[in-house]
C-alpha cells in the first residue's frame, strides 16, 4: 500500500495546485476521479465500478484548507 502512492504524486500535484478536473486513475487510466474535501481530510477516488482505488489524506497547508 505504501508504495502505491508513487502512483499517485503527479495526481497529489495537481490537486494542491488546484487542478482537479478530468483527472486521469494512475491504475485504470480512465478519467474517473473524483476530488472530495471534507474538512481537512481529501479524499481522491476513481469511479469506476472494477477500480475503486482511492487515497485520503491531509494536503498542503492546514491554514490554508
Amino acid at each position: 500500500m505504501e508504495d502505491d502512492i508513487i502512483y499517485w504524486q503527479d495526481i497529489l500535484e495537481s490537486v494542491l495546485a488546484g487542478r482537479t478536473a478530468n483527472l486521469q486513475c494512475p491504475f485504470c487510466y480512465d478519467q474517473t476521479l473524483e476530488v472530495t474535501r471534507k474538512e481537512r481530510t481529501t479524499l481522491i477516488a476513481c469511479k469506476k465500478p472494477t477500480c475503486r482505488q482511492f487515497v485520503e489524506g491531509r494536503l498542503g497547508d492546514e491554514e490554508s484548507v
